[in-house]
């Protein structure tokens, strides 16, 4: 078997050697990394990861990375001495923040420092699985707060118990972010400082943080420059907490064993508390199983007390009903013997009142008849008096509506010679007002004639006096003389001509607003001629819509009356009806009645024989009912014996148990 598992064991390991060697094939292809052999070799070296003193890229270091963040194979990862660059050591911590299975980490010799620190920190906060940490000959010290972040991360953590922090270049403010870490963190069991820069004041910050830890048990601090008295109070502090530690072990060790033992009291007792149980489980279904085999019986034999009961009691309640049946049928009997006298009695009456109303009824219907003949001829009557009204009407309605259409030929012919006036007047304003514009042209032609003539006059006069004025200065009086005089006559010329223009220009306008004024007081007398015939046009569809009217009402009264005729008609024809129905039901309720009396008399021997049937049949039930009751009485003092001795059983079994129980050697009252 051993020979087997280990067989098993070394198979499953090289399976997943060989998983993880494909992956990192994987991730190298997709990421198109070259494939280095350190890390393939270090890939076969089972739970542990070594690639120390290897020196590894970027690209490298992220495969990693994400290989142990994914495979859950490795325990131990070292990089020691293998001076990995930043993105390097920030890729690896990545794939460590998701890892669940590596217990030691080895970052020895990296110049971790600044940034380093910070992922450092978040993979603490984020790893709940390494134990030791191994952080030698870095540069954490030389960035105070990203070690801060670093020494809160580990506050934080409750899994790292190894720590080693030496060469470092750990200064005070360091010392007192580790104080913080040993005040609070309670998982920390060894811390390796040696060969830093703490000095006095971060020894003394150390030991103040070491008097309230409890779980430190080594701590070294060879080459920190620290005094020999700090050093021994730290290493009595720390006896102190071997002793605390060792003592706790104990404690810790008792308590397990007492936990076993306790456990082993518990599973003995388990198994005793079982046994009586099962014992008592036992007892108990037996004595359920006789209870439950004495409730069966009880149960059968109340069900046949009750299904017996029940069986009485429709006995009874047919006794009952028979006997009530035969009071019925002997009152039946009595009845039908007395309707049988009075329906012969009956009989002979009716048919002569039969008779009598068929002779009445025949009256009515002769009487009936030549009333709706009479009423028929007087609808008739008034039917063609109506249809001649109605054609009255027809031709008044065809009258109305020639009349109505004439109205509309008068009103569209109105409307024709409205808009012809319209026309006209709109041709008489267009004519008017070219005949003024070529009025004002041939006024303003006339006048500008008459000025291009005087000019040209004038133009002759001034050559002419030019003329005489070269050939005779002597008449230069005379000439201007009579070049004033023509400039007066001029000046009267065009003031006559302007007045002249202006008594046009007024005449022109007074015609025009006289025929403007003419037209508008005929297009006034069009409108009010319309209006008139507009009117005459309402009334008249006033007078064609009363008429209508009149024409409906009068055509619903002919509807009204003819429905009217068609009722009497149908009330007539309806009556008939009635007649002839009642004179059959009447014959056939009298031939019913009397085969029915005729039946009664046939059946009352049968129902004599069935009567004395019912009586022997109750009397024989009565002797049963008695028997049944004797035997549930029998039962039920069998029942009542075997309830003692079921309760007699009981109060023995639980006596029995009581005294067992108290008997039993891990009972509660002995252990008290």
């Amino acid at each position: 078997m051993l020979n087997n598992t280990n067989s098993v064991k070394f198979v499953c390991a090289v399976s997943i050697m060989e998983d993880v060697t494909d992956l990192y094939k994987q991730l190298c292809k997709k990421h198109n990394i070259e494939l280095q052999e350190c890390v393939q070799k270090a890939l076969t070296g089972g739970p542990v990861l070594d690639l120390s003193s290897q020196t590894l890229d970027v690209g490298t270091c992220a495969v990693v990375g994400k290989m142990l963040q994914v495979s859950s194979k490795f325990e131990e990862v070292s990089f020691e001495d293998c001076l990995l660059k930043e993105d390097g050591i920030k890729s690896i911590l990545l794939g460590l923040c998701g890892n669940s299975s590596v217990k030691t980490l080895v970052l020895k010799g990296n110049c971790i420092q600044g940034n380093s620190t910070d992922a450092l920190a978040k993979m603490l906060r984020h790893n709940s699985r390494i134990v030791r940490l191994s952080l030698e000959w870095n540069n954490l010290g030389l960035h105070p707060e990203s070690f801060g972040s670093f020494c809160g991360a580990l506050v934080k953590n409750s899994c790292v118990q190894y720590l080693d922090l030496r060469s470092n270049q750990l200064g005070g403010e360091a010392a007192s972010a580790l104080a913080q870490v040993l005040m609070r963190n309670c998982s920390l069991l060894s811390l390796d400082l040696r060969w830093n820069t703490l000095g006095v004041a971060g020894g003394k910050t150390l030991l103040e943080g070491l008097r309230n830890n409890r779980t430190l048990t080594l701590l070294n601090l060879i080459g920190n420059s620290i005094t020999n008295d700090i050093i021994s109070t730290i290493d009595n502090q720390i006896s102190k907490n071997k002793l605390l530690s060792l003592k706790e072990r104990e404690y810790i060790g008792q308590t397990t064993l007492l936990k076993e033992q306790l456990e082993r009291q518990e599973q003995h007792s388990s198994q005793q508390v079982k046994q009586l149980e099962d014992n008592l489980a036992q007892r108990d279904k037996a004595l359920n199983k006789t209870i439950q085999e004495g409730e069966f019986q009880t149960g059968k034999l109340q069900e046949e007390l009750s299904s017996k009961s029940l069986e009485l009691v429709a006995l009874r309640t047919k006794y009952e009903l028979i006997t009530s049946a035969l009071h019925l049928n002997q009152e039946r009997v009595s009845v039908l013997e007395e309707r049988n006298c009075t329906l012969q009695e009956d009989l002979k009456s009716s048919q002569e009142s039969a008779t009598l109303e068929k002779s009445k009824l025949k009256e009515a219907l002769d009487s009936a008849r030549a009333q709706h003949s009479e009423e028929v001829h007087a609808l008739h009557t008034t039917i063609t008096q109506l249809q001649t009204k109605i054609g009255e009407l027809t031709a008044e309605s065809e009258k109305q509506k020639q009349q109505t259409f004439d109205l509309k030929e008068t009103t569209c012919s109105l409307q024709a010679e409205i808009k012809g006036l319209k026309m006209e007047c709109d041709a008489l304003r267009s004519k008017e007002q070219t005949k003024h514009k070529e009025m004002m042209k041939n006024v303003e032609k006339q006048h500008s004639a008459e000025v291009h003539q005087l000019k040209m006059d004038h133009q002759q006069v001034e050559t002419e006096m030019r003329g005489k004025l070269a050939s005779i200065e002597a008449w230069k009086a005379e000439a201007q003389a009579e070049v004033a005089s023509l400039q007066v006559q001029l000046s009267t010329e065009r003031s006559s001509s302007q007045a002249q223009l202006l008594s046009l220009k007024k005449h022109l306008k007074a015609e025009h607003f006289a025929v403007v004024r003419g037209l508008e007081e005929q297009l006034q007398m069009m409108e009010e001629s319309r209006g008139d015939a507009e009117e005459r046009l309402r009334s008249q569809v006033a007078a064609n819509s009363a008429l209508r009217a009149t024409n409906t009402k009068l055509s619903s009264h002919i509807h009204a009356l003819n429905n009217d005729i068609t009722e009497l008609q149908a009330k007539v024809e309806s009556r008939e009806g009635e007649v002839k129905v009642a004179e059959k039901r009447i014959r056939e309720e009298f031939s019913a009645q009397i085969e029915d009396l005729q039946q009664e008399c046939k059946q009352i021997p049968k129902l004599n024989s069935i009567i004395s049937e019912q009586k022997r049949l109750i009397t024989d039930l009565e002797h049963e009912s008695d028997l049944h009751k004797r035997e549930a009485k029998l039962k039920e003092e069998e029942m009542k014996k075997v309830r003692e001795d079921e309760a007699r059983r009981v109060a023995m079994l639980h006596s029995a148990f009581v005294s067992y129980f108290n008997s039993s050697p891990g009972s509660p009252s002995k252990l008290n």
